[in-house]
């Protein structure tokens, strides 16, 4: 059985050699016209993607904050009442930088009592109840764990603390900002599992854990994530299977990464279903078993990444192939049979081929 630090070393060289691919015997002429449209070299070696991650900023943008009442509160400070709503917010303020220790001192300099929470860097608050809706800090060391008094800014639409040297557990209060539409904690230090609470975020558009130390499965709950766009798990320690019915009820789901883990198993055949879907990166993992075959009949898919895993079975051709604005494919290293079929050489996208 491979050590975490064999992992580890796996998908480092994943992400940055250059391996040759298998298969070739009886399919030059194929991969020649192939990499005659892409632009690749006839030897026909194969760089791993990198993964192509999208920002809160993007999701911003797309889908703006939503203030509409009717959530309840299910973590309170001590002393504070539910009609004292702005204090509570402040004292969640508080009690988060009381728990990290900013190299930049960013906010010792600006969070403070003589201006309101409202104005401090980094911070957005709702027009007229003044009730924090932004939390955004990404790239900020703040060096620390993250407070579960995080969970009483009940108003708090946006949550980016991406790349902010964080470390320890997600706690499950996380579970109680039912208005919470992006979460990106990604390219941190954090440990544990991934809280089931997040289930209960059904307002959720982007979910990114990337570049982090989670470990264990995917939690079943996050099938309730309705709104979900994005999730990007990339680059953890992730394990068991990806549950069957884990995106039967996400049908505006455009983004969904989760490579470079140790998941196994088969691919969910829900995932075929998807009708949003842009990009499917499953990379580097231990997957095994047939590729659900609508996945390669998806209207909308531009990439797809399946390398380095234990996949089976054969490419399809003809009516059963259909991915009519596929740009980027990846699949070497895998347990394919078959030769690679000519209806590649009619995507009119396609860039980049790695079969």
């Amino acid at each position: 059985m491979a050590t975490t630090d064999d992992h580890q070393q796996q998908q480092e060289a994943a992400c940055t050699c250059w391996m040759p691919s298998v298969n070739r015997v009886g399919q030059l002429t194929i991969l020649e016209q192939i990499q005659a449209r892409t632009g690749h070299a006839t030897g026909h070696y194969i760089r791993k993607p990198k993964t192509s991650h999208f920002s809160s900023a993007t999701f911003s943008s797309l889908y703006a904050s939503s203030l509409s009442s009717g959530c309840l509160l299910t973590l309170f400070l001590p002393g504070q009442s539910k009609g004292n709503s702005s204090d509570t917010d402040l004292a969640a303020l508080l009690a988060f930088k009381a728990q990290i220790s900013e190299s930049d001192k960013i906010l010792a300099g600006n969070w403070t009592a003589g201006m309101p929470f409202c104005h401090w860097v980094c911070v957005s608050c709702s027009r007229h109840r003044q009730r924090v809706t932004a939390l955004e800090l990404p790239g900020v060391h703040l060096q620390g764990e993250l407070s579960p008094y995080l969970g009483n800014l009940s108003f708090l639409s946006d949550l980016n603390l991406t790349n902010t040297d964080l470390t320890g557990a997600v706690l499950d209060d996380i579970g109680s900002l039912c208005r919470l539409k992006i979460l990106d904690l990604g390219h941190n230090a954090l440990s544990g599992g991934i809280p089931t609470t997040i289930g209960n975020l059904t307002r959720l558009h982007l979910l990114n854990f990337e570049f982090n130390q989670f470990s264990g499965p995917i939690p079943a709950e996050l099938q309730g994530l309705h709104n979900l766009r994005g999730i990007d798990l990339t680059r953890n320690y992730l394990t068991s299977s990806i549950l069957n019915s884990l995106f039967n009820n996400t049908p505006l789901l455009a983004y969904l990464i989760m490579g470079n883990n140790s998941l196994s198993g088969p691919i969910p055949g829900c995932i075929g279903s998807l009708p949003m879907l842009q990009t499917l990166v499953l990379q580097v993992n231990n997957l095994n078993g047939l590729v659900p075959p609508a996945i390669f009949n998806m209207s909308r898919l531009t990439f797809l990444s399946l390398g380095f895993n234990s996949l089976t079975g054969y490419i399809p051709g003809n009516t059963s192939f259909n991915l009519p604005v596929l740009r980027q494919f990846y699949i070497a290293q895998n347990s394919f049979t078959g030769r690679i079929p000519p209806v590649f050489i009619e995507c009119p996208y396609l860039s980049s081929f790695h079969g």
